[in-house]
């Protein structure tokens, strides 16, 4: 290892702890202003998206509507594909804030927040005041992070605790004290979000790291690892067990199939190749990542804290790159220490530290005068694509047409107002401009899921059927729609694939009440006397009209129809059966 490399992986050489960094409560205070505004807004102002949202908010509805808050159930079946703290926190914001919208994506919202003033806190220990409020920013204003914080999964729930627990376990390191236990109890809640995930991530980060400075002897006792796992468990296993006690083939279905095939079956689910979150990472942490090149951190003071935040990323990209199943989602641990990285790489262009060889001369211009325009040239491209939206085969371009003119228009003028800055060399206030301008792109790119709701949701064609039929059983044919349980507040019929649901209505006594296996029986119950709705695909429904008989469409969104006779139609005007 070379005289550089190892002084940069090499304890403090003084036995005193390090000074620590007290928050200035206006940084910390625009640091929740930046985040609850990305975060936050528009949160409650579009449906459901299909299918996580309107599962995980069902989930929840249904542990408040019962008070069963052990056993997670899906369209009242049971439902143990992931811990329940998410379904938890959702449910408290239900019986909060009320059954809705906003109250499912709050507890999701408010952990992308915690992620945030989490890696504000590290960076300002680890770095300084100004790669703490840069590397908060630069977290929340990337579109990845700012997108799954309205989106409610339980990945960025994870990516917070995560976050916590990582950053924690570093600071223990640096400065002793009670740090571990802040990193054992976000880990134990991160297993109770996601499963052992939550836990691998951390602790494998910073034993690799550990390994590399040739400091794992003594780890153990430094870290308190023997307690702090076993408070990890004393918090995390209580649920798996009663659940294994309560529910047979749990942990074969849990442990095994959700974790096991998920990492080594590429056929299991959403395979993908190794490189998958290459260009994931490249486009979600846009603008910021067409910095990266230009940084100069060779240049940089050196820093601990730099090598760890590189290998937090690194394990967690190649540990998802090596899994068979892939998703977008799954990368979000990566992306706060990414965060911090690049905030440590402007602060190292723009203000070059006393002991750095950068120090000797002005600043790097490069990165700092160029932003300007490629925030300008990034926003041309996203107005040349909304002309050019017609052209594309996703209508999802099409819909949010007016939406990237307006990000367009912003990213263009904050480049124009960024390049000034930095060439009248006011330098905060330039790298200021470009966060505020992302923040604003950010918020007017919220439009376009109302644009694009009816492609991502079927809560418009639920709220129809809530409204124009509400004592009517309903018969989902063929594919699960998520959102009528949760718009309509009852149990829904189900024929065909039970997907998800295979688990549940294997233990579910009543399953023949509920789940059909063919046609036929789906016209015996249509032929029943009382109400019945029938929610199937436009295709679907011109097939078997003349079965169908006398009916009137009372509701329909995207390829989804929802039917009922004629004569069980409320006094309602239908809709017109194109």
């Amino acid at each position: 290892m070379s005289g550089t490399a190892r002084n940069e992986l090499s304890p403090p050489a003084v036995a005193a702890p390090p000074a620590v960094a007290i928050p200035n409560p206006y940084d910390l205070a625009a640091v929740v202003a930046l985040a609850l505004a990305v975060c936050m807004f528009h949160l409650g102002s579009f449906g459901l998206w299909e299918p996580d949202e309107a599962r995980y908010a069902e989930i929840a509805r249904e542990m408040l509507q019962s008070g069963n808050l052990l056993v997670p159930h899906l369209n009242y079946v049971a439902y143990v594909e992931k811990p329940p703290l998410l379904y938890w926190l959702t449910t408290l914001s239900f019986w909060i804030f009320g059954v809705s919208e906003f109250a499912a994506r709050l507890p999701v919202a408010l952990s992308a927040v915690a992620g945030i003033i989490a890696t504000y806190f590290f960076a300002l220990r680890a770095f300084g005041r100004r790669h703490a409020i840069l590397a908060a920013a630069i977290l929340a204003t990337t579109p990845l992070y700012a997108l799954m914080a309205q989106v409610l999964t339980t990945d960025m729930m994870l990516t917070a605790l995560v976050t916590i627990a990582t950053f924690a376990l570093y600071l223990h390191w640096r400065e002793g004290g009670r740090w571990c236990w802040v990193a054992y109890v976000a880990m134990a809640l991160a297993v109770m979000t996601k499963g052992p995930v939550g836990a691998a991530l951390p602790i494998l980060s910073m034993l690799i790291w550990l390994a590399l400075r040739r400091e794992l002897r003594g780890a153990i006792a430094k870290f308190h690892a023997v307690p702090g796992l076993l408070l990890v468990i004393l918090i995390a296993a209580p649920w798996f067990v009663a659940m294994t006690i309560r529910e047979p083939g749990f942990a074969d279905f849990y442990f095994v199939g959700e974790h096991l095939r998920r990492v080594f079956e590429a056929d299991y689910s959403h395979s993908e190749a190794f490189y998958f979150y290459v260009p994931v990472i490249a486009i979600g942490l846009l603008p910021w990542t067409l910095l990266v090149p230009f940084l100069t951190w060779r240049e940089a003071a050196r820093n601990p804290a730099r090598s760890f935040c590189l290998v937090a990323a690194g394990v967690t990209v190649v540990a998802f790159s090596c899994a068979s199943a892939k998703l977008i989602p799954y990368i979000l641990p990566a992306v706060p220490p990414l965060a911090v990285l690049i905030a440590d790489g402007l602060i190292s262009c723009a203000w070059p530290a006393a002991d750095s060889r950068a120090a000797r001369r002005p600043p790097d211009s490069r990165i700092l005068i160029e932003s300007g325009p490629m925030l300008a040239l990034l926003g041309a491209g996203v107005i040349v694509a909304a002309i050019l939206a017609p052209q594309f085969r996703t209508p999802y371009v099409m819909a949010a047409r007016h939406s990237m003119y307006a990000i367009g228009a912003i990213l263009m003028a904050g480049g124009a107002v960024t390049l000034a800055m930095f060439l009248t060399r006011r330098t905060a206030a330039g790298l200021g401009a470009i966060v505020v301008t992302l923040a604003l792109a950010l918020i007017a790119g919220g439009w376009t899921r109302l644009e694009t709701e009816p492609m991502r949701s079927y809560a418009a064609l639920s709220r129809a059927i809530a409204e124009k039929a509400p004592d009517a059983d309903i018969i989902c044919y063929h594919r699960y729609v998520q959102s009528l349980p949760f718009y309509n507040r009852k149990r829904i019929v189900l024929l065909g694939g039970r997907t998800e649901l295979d688990f549940g209505s294997r233990l579910d006594p009543d399953a023949r009440d509920w789940f059909m296996n063919n046609d036929d029986q789906m016209f015996r119950r249509w032929e029943r006397p009382g109400p019945i709705v029938v929610v199937l695909d436009a295709g679907d429904l011109a097939r078997m009209k003349e079965r169908f008989g006398d009916f009137d469409l009372i509701a329909a969104e995207g390829k989804k129809r929802a039917i009922m006779r004629r004569e069980r139609i409320s006094r309602r005007d239908p809709i017109t059966l194109n």
